[in-house]
């Protein structure tokens, strides 16, 4: 029991460094998760790292060379970033129903609500969050299901309540969530 403990602790602190872990938590489950994110043109532009922990998953994320602002992001419920369909390959948020949408929304958020990531004048953004009740690949809805997941970028600030999407606007960068 101690053991596994100690794993849990140190599986926490390496992905919360943003260094890449192998380390299976207690039942074999997935610990982390890559993404590499491109933009519409197809050139990689950022990367995000998920790391589990036993209530949720913690996500970091950098980019590069985008318009600076306020930009939506969210878990699509498809692994798909199609760039010839603007992204909309990935489909809705991952796990929300009708009129979840939103961090503020009184009968939300959706598994799929994440915030907003602020890019600077120089194009370059980072963002780190917890999403409780998430799961790589546990529970319901886990983000590496049969048909796995995205992490989209939208173009604009997700207001948290306007639905269906926050006013985020359309989809500038996508990547699909792949295991460790």
């Amino acid at each position: 029991m101690k053991h596994t403990n100690r794993l849990r602790v140190c599986a926490a602190m390496i992905g919360a460094l943003g260094l890449s872990t192998q380390i299976s938590l207690a039942g074999g489950h997935i610990s982390s998760a890559q993404v590499a994110l491109h933009n519409i043109d197809g050139t990689q532009v950022g990367a995000a790292e998920i790391t589990q922990s036993p209530h949720g998953v913690l996500v970091h994320l950098k980019v590069t060379d985008l318009p600076p602002g306020a930009k939506g992001v969210h878990f699509h419920s498809k692994a798909h970033c199609a760039a010839d369909t603007g992204f909309k390959s990935s489909h809705g948020h991952h796990g929300e129903a009708k009129g979840e949408h939103g961090l503020l929304n009184p009968i939300g958020p959706g598994k799929g609500d994440l915030g907003n990531l602020y890019v600077g004048e120089s194009g370059v953004g980072e963002l780190q969050f917890f999403k409780p009740g998430v799961f790589l690949d546990k529970g319901d809805q886990p983000l590496l299901d049969e048909d796995g997941t995205a992490i989209v970028i939208h173009a604009n600030e997700d207001d948290q309540i306007t639905q269906p999407i926050g006013g985020a606007g359309v989809r500038i960068v996508c990547g699909i969530v792949k295991a460790g």
